[in-house]
């Protein structure tokens, strides 16, 4: 404890003298006659290639440096740095789990039933599932986040947004690099990537990655870990290019051995007759004394809490030039997932509530686009789409002394045309306009056994089995369709405001977890309308790039649990309210000097219910003027970063990282113990880089001040009681990289 104090302390105090050295270094580098700019960034956000300032949609972009110099390890930490951003994790207690929330739309849910409001793409392939959205980030060239429904290009499910994560791409040179990371608490991590030409027109890329912790909690009365990482990702990708053809396939793994992430209760409802806090006694356990505080990193639990993750990844991509203006692009997927996860929501050694599950999900989709300019003025592009997927969820309830086993399939097949167009009006006016039509269908199949203590299957007093809820089938189909209009104008070189009008949708679904015959149901679709006025601007000699956005959301046929009246058991989901969302966004990178630039962001979100519109049979647990869950209504970031040249040929780099965001709801019943207070997290790096660019070693930390801060809360009032998820703690560590 004593020498991890020590090594903080150092790091506090190397970090601003680094800042200090350097500001005089980069004093003597201005006088100079360099010029300095800022990187111009690429994205395919449109479906093409394009200067970030030249497209007319809110995006923030990572390039694989910048991932790095902010030590984000995984696809979670854009959320500290995106505005208007929210990614947690939370399903079935696995933090490979990912629930992204943008613009106050998202969705935190796992099970096959339901589906994400924001979309999530690997090199342009679909990620249909919650679990396994935590990626690694291993071998990037980049990170896209899209805000704004992207009905258009993107389908179904983006109606919050989009993220696309785009992979390094082989280039023929070979090469590499290898990378460890050793810090607090077992942190080791290692890395390898890799490249090899094969021959004139084809090469072969690779990547691995271990990461492993020893867990920030602990169950205190079994000894097991709560919070560590045990993962190993892999990815490979092979590519051949022609004169007029470009065909790569790709394949990615992830397997995860790891427990549940810490997590506590701080209230119980009184018929229970349970704590929060126990100590051992001689006939077990008995609850703490008054005035003794629980860890809220730590469990009382004596239930398995390990979790598992498998991931695997398949995906053939064929670019063909047909000609001087057509271009026809062909995208092949096939995806798998399999997970187990446990929950308890008692936090007690008394088995109360408790949760055993397993799940999986195939897919399979296929896109084909065209794209092409008709003249010099006219850019579009149109398509095809398909998709389909077979998912399970199978459950083992432990509820209230009682035993059951809930099994949930769903089986997915949505089928989409798209086009787009831009139109250059004029060197400075562009407009551009498109529609996409989808149509899917899902088969939901359900049943609820009741199971007796050993786990069989309980017969009733014909010797029949019994069921909570017998073998039920539902099938549904339903048809959208969205599209966008855009008009922009350049004020000036390199300055453009632009108008959005954009409509998405999520996709319909069952309920999640019906106890009953009665619970079963669908729900359909849920809309959004977005209205945005943007402004995008890189100036003073490409030294200061600013962007902003203004928008509002109108969001109809909200998705949302209600009840039974009288019933807190009866839970379905229906369509149960309409919402408004209104926001600005802004982003700002200004390079100072050669050395010395800022990167900072800040979002205003106010997401709110508007209209509650329900059956006088049914009750929910929210009203107009309740907020969305996980919207921070302002959240802001700034990363001061210097990158010094030494005059050994080396060089340095500090950067300091501080994200805030100010209190939110994790449900939408706004409960107080829901409540997150506002919290702000600091990371920190010092890196040297050798002469020749190809080794360097960077001192790091994640969360300098040893924020608490939850994933998720959950609250059932006049049911259970009041839990929440846990953060990790403070790490401080050492990266080593050689490039070979």
């Amino acid at each position: 404890m004593v020498m991890a104090k020590r090594v903080q302390l150092a790091f506090l105090m190397a970090l601003p003298l680094a800042l200090m050295t350097t500001v005089d270094a980069g004093a003597e580098e201005t006088n100079g006659t360099e010029v300095a700019m800022l990187e111009e960034i690429v994205v395919t956000a449109r479906k093409r290639e394009e200067s970030l300032q030249e497209t007319p949609i809110s995006i923030t972009a990572f390039s694989a440096a910048s991932l790095e110099a902010a030590n984000m390890v995984d696809l979670r930490d854009i959320g500290k740095y995106t505005p208007g951003m929210s990614f947690t994790s939370y399903g079935m207690g696995s933090s490979e789990a990912g629930a992204i929330f943008l613009r106050g739309i998202g969705q935190s849910d796992h099970m096959v039933t339901t589906d994400p409001g924001v979309g999530l793409y690997i090199d342009g392939v679909y990620v249909g599932r919650n679990q396994g959205a935590a990626l690694d980030l291993l071998d990037l060239e980049r990170v896209e986040v899209l805000r704004g429904p992207q009905g258009t290009l993107y389908g179904k499910n983006t109606i919050g947004g989009a993220v696309n994560v785009i992979s390094r791409k082989p280039t023929g040179t070979p090469g590499g690099h290898v990378s460890l990371t050793v810090g607090q608490d077992g942190r080791f991590n290692g890395a390898i990537t890799g490249e090899t030409p094969l021959g004139d027109q084809s090469a072969l890329s690779f990547g691995f990655l271990s990461k492993n912790r020893d867990g920030v909690g602990e169950q205190v009365f079994t000894g097991a870990e709560a919070g560590d990482e045990d993962s190993l990702s892999g990815r490979a990708q092979f590519s051949w290019q022609g004169q007029a053809i470009e065909f790569s396939l790709a394949a990615d793994a992830t397997r995860a051995r790891q427990a549940a992430m810490p997590h506590s209760f701080y209230a119980h409802a009184d018929w229970l007759g349970v704590g929060t806090c126990y100590q051992r006694a001689a006939d077990g356990f008995a609850l703490c004394g008054a005035g003794t505080g629980a860890d809220p990193f730590d469990s009382y639990s004596l239930d398995n809490l390990d979790t598992e993750q498998d991931l695997f990844g398949l995906s053939a991509t064929l670019e063909w030039d047909v000609s001087e203006n057509l271009v026809l692009k062909s995208i092949s997927a096939y995806r798998d997932m399999e997970y187990l996860g446990s929950l308890e929501f008692d936090g007690a050694p008394q088995r109360v509530v408790y949760y055993r599950e397993t799940g999986a999900s195939d897919q399979f989709s296929q896109e084909l686009q065209f794209t092409g300019t008709t003249d010099a003025s006219l850019t579009w592009i149109a398509g095809l789409y398909y998709f389909t997927e077979e998912g399970h969820n199978d459950q083992q309830d432990y509820e209230f002394g009682g035993r059951t086993n809930r099994v949930s399939q769903v089986e997915t097949s949505s089928y989409a045309a798209f086009g787009q167009a831009t139109m250059d009006i004029g060197p400075r006016l562009s407009v551009t306009g498109g529609l996409r039509y989808t149509e899917e269908s899902k088969d939901y199949h359900v049943l609820r056994s009741n199971l007796d203590a050993s786990g069989a299957m309980s017969l009733d007093d014909a010797g029949q089995p019994s069921y909570a809820i017998p073998p039920t089938a539902i099938d549904e189909t339903w048809n959208a369709v969205s599209g966008t209009l855009n008009v922009n104008y350049a004020l000036a070189e390199g300055v453009m405001v632009y108008g959005t009008y954009s409509r998405g949708f999520r996709s319909g679904g069952f309920a999640a977890r019906p106890a009953a015959p009665a619970s079963v149901g669908a729900y359909d679709p849920e809309y959004v309308d977005m209205f945005e006025i943007g402004l995008k601007a890189l100036v003073l000699e490409d030294r200061l790039r600013f962007n902003a956005a203004v928008y509002r959301n109108d969001y109809e046929d909200y998705q949302a649990q209600v009840n039974r009246v009288g019933n807190s058991f009866d839970t379905r989901v229906l369509n149960a309210a309409a919402a408004e969302i209104d926001g600005v966004e802004l982003e700002l990178t200004a390079l100072i000097s050669p050395i010395f630039r800022i990167d900072a962001t800040y979002a205003y979100t106010d997401a709110e219910i508007t209209k509650v519109d329900l059956d006088p049979s049914l009750e929910a647990n929210f009203s107009a003027g309740h907020k969305l869950p996980y919207v921070s209504e302002n959240t802001f970031s700034i990363s001061p970063q210097l990158d010094v040249p030494l005059a050994s040929g080396g060089s340095v780099l500090a950067r300091l990282d501080y994200a805030y965001r100010d209190d939110f709801y994790g449900q939408i019943a706004n409960s107080s113990f829901e409540r997150e207070k506002g919290y702000g997290l600091i990371n920190g790096r010092i890196e040297y880089r050798s002469a020749a660019d190809n080794w360097s070693v960077a001192l790091y930390g994640i969360n300098l001040a040893d924020e608490t801060y939850t994933r998720v809360r959950n609250y059932y009032p006049g049911f259970l009681g009041f839990a929440i998820w846990n953060t990790d703690r403070r790490e401080i560590g050492l990266t080593g990289r050689y490039e070979f």
